[in-house]
Order: C-alpha cells, then sequence, then structure tokens
C-alpha cells in the first residue's frame, strides 16, 4: 500500500514539473520585400514608422535627425543620414536595424521598407 502511494505521488510530482514547464518558441515572421515596382510613399510609409516606433519623442527637434512629419526629409538629406549609392550603409536605415544598439529599434518590415525607399532614390513623395 505504502508503494502504491508513494508511486502515486512521485507520478504526480512528475506531472506537476513537467506541467509547469513553458518554452516560447517565438518566430518572427519572415517580412516580405516590397515589390520594387511599387514606389515607397516617403510620406506615407517611412514617416510613419517613426512615429509607430516612438522615434519622434527624442528626434522632434532636440536631437538629430529630426524625424518629425515637416522637417524629417531635409534632416535626413541635409545631415548625410541617407547614402542613396550605399543604401545598407545609409545611418538612417541601419543604426534602427532589429539587431542594432540604438535605443528604437525598427521592425524587419520597417527596416525592409526604408531601404528599399533609399534604394528608390529617396523620393520626397
Amino acid at each position: 500500500m505504502n508503494k502504491l502511494i508513494l508511486n502515486g505521488i512521485l507520478m504526480a510530482l512528475f506531472v506537476i514539473v513537467i506541467a509547469s514547464c513553458q518554452y516560447k518558441f517565438t518566430v518572427e515572421p519572415v517580412p516580405i520585400p516590397p515589390d520594387p515596382e511599387d514606389t515607397i510613399s516617403f510620406s506615407q510609409e517611412i514617416v510613419p514608422i517613426w512615429d509607430e516606433q516612438n522615434c519622434t519623442s527624442c528626434h522632434n527637434g532636440g536631437q538629430n535627425p529630426d524625424l518629425t512629419a515637416d522637417n524629417a526629409y531635409n534632416s535626413i538629406i541635409t545631415g548625410g543620414y541617407v547614402d542613396t549609392s550605399d543604401p545598407a550603409g545609409s545611418i538612417i536605415y541601419y543604426y534602427a536595424l532589429p539587431d542594432g544598439n540604438h535605443y528604437q529599434k525598427y521592425t524587419a518590415v520597417q527596416a525592409l521598407l526604408v531601404l528599399t525607399w533609399i534604394e528608390q532614390g529617396a523620393l520626397d513623395n
């Protein structure tokens, strides 16, 4: 009888321990690159990224570049944050990459949009 009770208790403890182990497997979806035939709109697709990621809480005229909607384009172009001859080397792209060291980061999808916009000539559209 004692052996049966002991086995029952051990089995219950085993089940509790196994049930309490939680593994979280989070897989970030693979971003789908924008269609190269579609022109990325600076005002409609790029500027909203900086609002969504709360970049404008610091980059609002107090810290360069100014990423507020009215000033963002001139600030990043005249400040040398975009290099159309080396889009991946553009500061506005690589500084906030998902695996970078910046406080705020792009999502993988946002990073692709910024890169594609630069590759398309960094138009003020």
